[in-house]
């Protein structure tokens, strides 16, 4: 039962009635008044019809009285032609491009997790805290993890020819949508009528090179009789983009290991390398002939190196996906209509980390060294693999993703005769089904070919626990064939599977009784089903087979139940209350349920026609992720501080850089976990001063608390270090827990594995204002032009850890954080007798802290601000004809790279930019065209 007995007497008393909002969720009435940007009715008549509207949240394009069709929750739109004049390619463009969207995320760009999906992330915040729905029902989460720890929605497998308009509520949602929406609502809307078919063909290129892509997409639809029928297929194309076709990415500073045989003497500490017999000239024709034999003083030896070891990895993927949509749409009577939705996509990625990632050291081996039995000098061979000797110039090297997203619902609508109550029932089935092909290296094949070259174990040194070879250096530093790479590579697969299945009704009036200010809208709404999560290990991950590679693995079901209400009122002609109200209940066999009721108070004050005032104060939550609650054997291997070491060996200097090693993390479940929960509040306006005109501005209070966090690796090795340097009582609970989930080297004193959990832990809290400036001037002899600002400023950022600890700022902290503080875009629009038209859109990114400012601390000599980042992208249109539509789009007009950051080239911290807060996709030039058969 839940912990508030007030809101569930509300909950129960007015649990036969939802208004507005949620009916705008859910199918639409026989007569399908879909969302239209400006569809001709007076201000007052689109306010009533939002409560009718089943399909979508609409909200107006038009610039006319905007404040007397805006309500009490903000609401931002996009149009598809929009998208279109602004030159976005995808659904994730779009919402990245969002001024809202000031966290930095991973992507193609980024190696290691994720590089295969595209999310968002919304004032900074993990993304899985905003919803993102599709025709506003719910989008199965990706079954890969965010970062390798928590549950996100992947966008990076909608087609854009299907969507229409994407809407964004900022702030608490989940008195209306349930789980997640804390940050926001994300509705991509897609098509809904049309009359006749539209064929397009879009091709592009990056002048730098790579990337290049094809789209051709057919759209139709056709009222036969009763029957509606709308249709999608779109087919997508996409070139692989590597980082040796940028300058910036292209070649490192200075040489960096091919082949090198590390050098610790016969006291253990680094003295240099043993040379390479013959200078290396056996594998100076790797990485395009640019390995040549290194020299690194004051270390003694050599190894062999090349400036472009790292430059062999793709920043934007290879792709190929076909997608299709269909909508049906029959009118059984006056009062009935069935209908039914299928949406699939299909899509293939291919893309590597790079050789960065590819690569052996002998880890199977004792302390992971060896020893040299004829100098007894400790020894750590390393080896990259070349493109040379991966083949096809590192394509064989790359990893394959196929992923299959789909989304069906089967339901009927109408109304209860001339009752005035509408009703609305359906079933949706989405789910995601994802596997990987990954090629990797069998530890015994891998180890067993280097090993080889080592020779056979001649004795173990007691001192030191390792073993000693006479090992053949000659053979190490020589090249190996595609051949002899194949023979210790395999193809290793991964199987991704999520769903959700989904029983709603819904049932509303938007005439209940009649107020001062008009009739009061109520809707009830009742919703069961379940969600599943499967990652199931493959057995050479789970028995620790593969060289250097750990795996995410689980999988499990839960059931979820819900009843939710809205009452809309308005009390007087120039205010209206907004109250809604839910219950949500998820249950886990061997687990603990978790209840949780939310609600939502909004107010909108009119003083006059030009003029709206609105707040409201809402609670949210999210449930556990299902991978917290389900998760297998799973790791990762992360850079972690040993801080004990750094204490006993370096004197507490410059222990990040030191003493900070790459470390086995093994991440375990938690079924007791709660929901993490919110509370947020708005307060804004919207004024339409003249014709044409309008400006609107927001304040967003966001507060998180009992969030769910995977342990702190860094607070876990602080706290252990405290209790072995006798900080800390070494008997005390956080001692004895500690030295459990912490294993260390008994040879080297390392830390090599840490156990790491999940709980609700951490408290969050954001606060930023958003404003939108909007102006259509008169139509003149040189045609019409639009403008159109955004801006939102983070005026904070704070995270607490745990409770206790000093919360820290993320906009000033750049150890924790190096989000965007504010983001600000624009377009000027132009158009002339509907025949030319054109757009200049620009996106300003605020500045961001340096790589030595979030790497050693914002007061570290040379910690500093990178300046802001301002891309432009151009569009222009012509219709020669009738049906006809010609376009030509350039996104990064002047082809900036990412502002200049020395840190990164003299750290040789590849690939010496940051790369989840800029790109090196340079100018892109595309071409479209669009032709319409018939209908309208």
């Amino acid at each position: 039962m839940s912990k508030h007995p007030i809101a569930v007497a509300v909950l129960a008393a007015l649990s036969l009635m939802l208004a507005a909002n949620l009916q705008a969720q859910t199918a639409a009435p026989p007569q399908d008044s879909t969302a239209s940007q400006d569809n001709g009715q007076s201000p007052s008549d689109a306010k009533k019809d939002k409560t009718k509207n089943l399909d979508t949240v609409i909200v107006s394009g038009s610039l006319i009285n905007n404040a007397q069709i805006q309500t009490a929750t903000p609401t931002y739109t996009i149009t598809a032609q929009d998208m279109k004049a602004r030159g976005f390619n995808s659904v994730a463009e779009v919402l990245q491009n969002s001024v809202f969207a000031t966290g930095t995320v991973p992507g193609s760009q980024t190696p290691g997790f994720n590089q295969g999906s595209q999310t968002f992330s919304f004032y900074g915040l993990n993304p899985e805290y905003t919803l993102t729905l599709l025709d506003g029902k719910p989008i199965s989460q990706f079954g890969q993890l965010y970062g390798g720890v928590s549950d996100f929605t992947n966008i990076g497998n909608i087609p854009m020819s299907i969507v229409d308009h994407i809407d964004i509520l900022p702030g608490g949602g989940s008195s209306i949508y349930g789980s997640q929406a804390i940050s926001g609502v994300v509705n991509i809307v897609t098509k809904q009528h049309m009359d006749g078919a539209e064929a397009s063909v879009r091709t592009g290129n990056y002048s730098l090179g790579g990337g290049a892509n094809q789209r051709l997409s057919v759209s139709f639809g056709h009222q036969f009789g009763k029957l509606d029928v709308v249709g999608t297929v779109e087919f997508f194309n996409q070139s692989p983009a590597w980082y040796y076709q940028r300058d910036l990415t292209t070649a490192a500073p200075r040489p960096i290991i091919v082949a090198a045989m590390w050098d610790y003497g016969t006291g253990g500490s680094l003295q240099g390398f043993v040379p390479p017999p013959n200078g290396c000239g056996g594998l100076s024709n790797l990485f395009a002939g640019t390995t040549t034999q290194v020299f690194r003083a004051p270390l003694s030896g050599s190894f062999c190196g090349s400036p472009k070891t790292y430059s062999y990895g793709t920043f934007i993927n290879q792709e190929r996906s076909y997608s299709s949509m269909l909508k049906l749409r029959y009118n059984l009577n006056d009062y009935v209509r069935l209908y039914g939705d299928v949406l699939a996509s299909w899509q293939q990625q291919k893309f590597t980390a790079g050789i960065a990632y590819n690569w052996w050291g002998p880890n199977d081996l004792p302390g992971g060294l060896i020893e040299d039995a004829t100098t007894h000098h400790v020894l750590f061979p390393e080896r990259f693999f070349a493109p040379e000797e991966v083949g096809n110039n590192n394509y064989n090297g790359l990893l394959r993703q196929d992923d299959l997203m789909y989304q069906a619902d089967l339901g009927a609508n109408g109304k209860f005769g001339d009752s005035g109550w509408d009703w609305d029932v359906y079933f949706l089935r989405s789910g995601e089904r994802t596997t990987d092909l990954s090629p990797l290296h069998p530890a015994a094949a891998v180890d067993g070919f280097f090993e080889s070259m080592l020779g056979p174990v001649v004795g173990v040194d007691p001192n030191t626990g390792y073993n000693m070879y006479h090992p053949n250096y000659g053979a190490f530093f020589s090249p190996i064939t595609p051949a002899q790479y194949a023979s210790f590579t395999i193809n290793v697969n991964a199987l991704y599977n999520t769903w959700i299945n989904n029983l709603r009704g819904t049932v509303s009036n938007d005439s209940l009784f009649h107020l001062p200010g008009g009739d009061a809208g109520f809707a009830w709404l009742v919703e069961g089903g379940n969600q599943a999560w499967y990652n199931p290990v493959n057995p050479l991950v789970a028995n620790g087979l593969l060289w250097g590679n750990t795996g995410v693995s689980g999988g499990g079901q839960r059931d979820h139940y819900a009843s939710a209400f809205q009452l809309n009122l308005p009390v007087l002609s120039q205010l209206t209350f907004d109250l809604s109200g839910r219950t949500d209940r998820y249950t886990v066999k061997d687990g603990s349920p978790n209840t949780k009721f939310t609600y939502k108070i909004g107010i909108e004050y009119r003083p006059f026609d030009t003029l709206l005032v609105r707040g409201n104060y809402a609670t949210g939550f999210i449930a556990p992720d299902m991978s917290s609650i389900f998760l297998g054997p799973s790791g990762q291997y992360n850079s972690v501080t040993d801080y004990y070491l750094c204490a006993t060996k370096g004197g507490n200097q410059n222990c990040t850089a030191n003493y900070t090693d790459g470390v086995k993390i093994n991440v375990l479940p938690n079924k007791k976990l709660q929901p993490t929960n919110s509370t947020s509040w708005t307060l804004g306006t919207v004024w339409a001063p003249v014709h044409n005109l309008s400006f609107s501005a927001d304040f967003l209070h966001i507060a998180i608390n009992n969030e769910i966090q995977l342990q702190s690796s860094d607070i876990l090795m602080r706290q252990e270090a405290q209790c072995r340097l006798g900080q800390l009582p070494s008997d005390s609970a956080i001692c004895q827990s500690a030295y459990a989930q912490i294993t260390r080297s008994p040879y080297t004193g390392q830390a090599t594995n840490l156990n790491l959990y999940y709980i609700n832990i951490a408290n969050e809290v954001t606060d930023s204002v958003t404003t939108e400036a909007k102006y259509v001037f008169d139509p003149t002899r040189l045609g019409t032009f639009a403008v159109q600002l955004d801006y939102n400023d983070m005026l904070k950022h704070q995270f607490q850890e745990y409770p206790g600890t000093t919360p820290i700022n993320q906009l000033t902290n750049p150890l924790w954080s190096t989000e965007f503080k504010d983001l600000a875009s624009g377009s000027l629009s132009w158009s002339w007798h509907d025949i030319l038209r054109s757009t200049v859109y620009w996106h300003r990114y605020s500045p961001t802290p340096n790589y030595v400012a979030f790497t050693y601390g914002p007061t570290y000599p040379g910690a500093g601000h990178l300046p802001p980042w301002i891309l432009y992208n151009w569009s222009i249109g012509y219709t020669p004809v009738k049906n006809l539509d010609l376009s030509l789009m350039i996104n990064n007009v002047f082809n900036k790279m990412p502002p200049s950051d020395p840190g990164y080239r003299t750290s040789r911290t590849f690939p010496y930019f940051n790369n989840y807060n800029y790109n090196i996709y340079g100018r892109q030039i595309m071409l479209q065209a669009d032709y319409k058969f018939g209908g309208g």
